[in-house]
Parts: structure tokens; sequence; C-alpha cells
């Protein structure tokens, strides 16, 4: 039997039924910003936190309930290639000491195959050099069998080229915010491509 971590099954899980492995899917935190370019100083989270001189950037973009409602929707049992698993969905993101720090299973499962999807880190890099702006979503995945350990764990970030958001004006707002969310259900199956990828030969 394994001995499952310390964070339980939360209240707010939701679950598709019908298999005995479980998938467990958490969201992440609120979206964190990064600037590169020659007017500004290249503050860490200086758009989404209303610094002078950055881009206005709504307070709320692709936040903890969006994010799950997102991969909720996003049918991860087909993508993952986990079809016999059902997806046990967190409604809360994990601390980063969590994260990092627990070498077993994370929920308290015990079935005989487990596999964990985190979302580790929500970013926008706006880049006024030449690349433009994205949204940078960093995945984690760790798959067990009957042991403690993991059988395979990978970590990746993924991204989409972002052309409305943030928005200039506030009646575009809708528009960038819909663009936001469009974006990280592409970073989703972005990850699962890169997931499932041959390995590259050395």
């Amino acid at each position: 039997m394994l001995a499952a971590a310390g964070v339980q099954d939360a209240p707010g899980a939701t679950t598709s039924q019908g298999a005995e492995c479980e998938l467990h899917v958490w969201p992440g935190s609120k979206l964190g910003s990064v600037y590169s370019g020659w007017t500004r100083g290249g503050i860490v989270n200086g758009a989404v936190t209303g610094r002078d001189g950055y881009p206005r950037t709504p307070a709320d973009a692709i936040n903890t309930r969006e994010q799950a409602e997102l991969l909720q929707a996003a049918d991860l049992q087909n993508l993952l290639k986990l079809e016999r698993y059902r997806v046990v969905m967190h409604p809360d993101a994990l601390p980063s000491s969590v994260i990092r720090r627990t070498p077993i299973r994370i929920a308290a499962s015990a079935t005989p195959c487990y596999a964990e999807l985190i979302v580790d880190d929500v970013m926008m890099q706006h880049d006024d050099f030449a690349s433009g702006r994205f949204l940078k979503v960093l995945f984690r995945y760790r798959e067990f069998g009957s042991d403690a350990a993991p059988v395979r764990s990978f970590g990746t970030w993924v991204q989409t080229r972002l052309v409305k958001f943030p928005p200039k004006l506030p009646e575009e707002e809708e528009e960038a915010l819909a663009e936001m969310r469009q974006a990280f259900s592409k970073n989703i199956t972005a990850f699962a491509t890169a997931l499932h990828a041959p390995p590259k030969k050395r």
C-alpha cells in the first residue's frame, strides 16, 4: 500500500466515473508576468500588479477557477492517453513547496494506477525586442504504479502567442480575456503533444 502525501482529495474535487485508475489534476495560481524591452526595467509581475509604465493588464485574467474549468473541458483522458483513468479535478492550486518536495503521490489515493497533472506556473511574457507576447504555462506530469516513486516524471513550459492580450482599451477586454482562455487550452494540447513526443536523439 502506498503512503499518501499530506494533501487529501478536496471536497470540491470532481471526478469522471467508471475507471479504477485516477488522474488527479490541479490548476495553477493567478497569472504572473515578465517583461523584456528597452523602455521598462523588467520587473517580474510588473504588468499584472499595475506598475507604472507597464501595459494595463486585467487583474484576474485566467484565474485558478477558469484554469480548472478549461482543464475539466479538455478531454484529458484522450489527450494524455489515459483512457482507463477517471479524472479527479481539484479546485485549488497546490503550494510550490508541495509540488517540488513531494516525492510520492500528492493525493491520498491508493488506486493501483495513478497519475498527476499539475499547473505549476502561468506567465504572460512580453518581449519588445522581437518575439511579442505569449502565454507560457509550466505543466508537470507524474505517473505511478505500485511503487511509492513515480515510474515517469515530465515537466516543461509550453507557450501560445497572444495578439489581443493585454487589451489596450477597456472595450477590448472581453475579447482579450477570451483569447487568454483559448491560449491556455492550446497550451494543454501542446503539453500533451510534448509528453508523448519521442525522445530526442543525442
